[in-house]
């Protein structure tokens, strides 16, 4: 009996495809993946009814081939996406640089970039650079004493209307929405290697790229920096 701590699901919506995709990180060999032609495209509410009877449909039929229920997915989406990037210099005097001072600064650049583009929904938080006393580092500056310190962080977002109709469509699918991610962003962790942009999403999940900031907390039997400091911006 396959461990459901082990398992892990994809659905991705991609050039007009639908692709399915199941892991289990206790057995090789074990992915496994679909791809369908979508019968209308996922820009209006016009088509909810026949894309949700559609993603049912096919997530029965991939149920079966697993040998397992689906109860909830990672998703990826490749619908249009904004990226904001912020230079924010610490307002507060210290000795040293903490933990506390990078979830700071990136809440109050989270708030700024919410109360701006009040129809965003933010999907990645990406720290791009930190700058100590003029000096560029691109990993944490752990006990670091500075006078100055600038932190240059981004955020990948796409419209709120789009979370809220995948959400619709796979809660009518009785499936749990664990986590969306950008195609247009875990594409870059894409090679040839790849079977379908699940495979390159489920990268971004587990942490390919070590700048990024861990929006929603992955059950992670281990944590890294920002999967204990940023769990609370989900």
């Amino acid at each position: 009996m396959t461990n459901k701590e082990s398992q892990s699901f994809y659905l991705a919506i991609v050039d007009h495809s639908l692709h399915l995709s199941y892991f289990d990180s206790e057995e090789d060999n074990s992915n496994h993946q679909k791809k369908y032609l979508m019968p209308d495209p996922l820009d209006d509410n016009l088509n909810l009814t026949i894309l949700t009877k559609f993603i049912l449909e096919k997530v029965k039929d991939f149920e079966k081939d697993v040998g397992s229920f689906i109860e909830e997915v990672n998703v990826i989406t490749d619908a249009k996406y904004n990226q904001f990037s912020l230079s924010l210099k610490s307002k507060h005097s210290s000795n040293q640089i903490k933990e506390t001072d990078i979830v700071r600064l990136i809440n109050d650049a989270k708030q700024l970039i919410m109360r701006n583009n009040k129809n965003c929904h933010i999907l990645h938080v990406l720290v791009d650079q930190y700058t100590i006393d003029g000096k560029k580092y691109f990993e944490f500056p752990e006990n670091l004493d500075y006078k100055e310190f600038i932190l240059d962080v981004s955020f990948i977002t796409i419209n709120s209307s789009t979370v809220k109709m995948l959400n619709r469509i796979l809660k009518d699918c009785n499936i749990e929405v664990k986590k969306i991610v950008s195609h247009q962003y875990s594409s870059r962790f894409a090679d040839k290697k790849d079977q379908s942009p699940c495979d390159a999403a489920k990268k971004v999940i587990d942490g390919i790229n070590p700048l990024e900031v861990k929006i929603h907390n992955l059950k992670a039997k281990t944590q890294g920096l920002f999967e204990k400091m940023f769990n609370f911006f989900g």
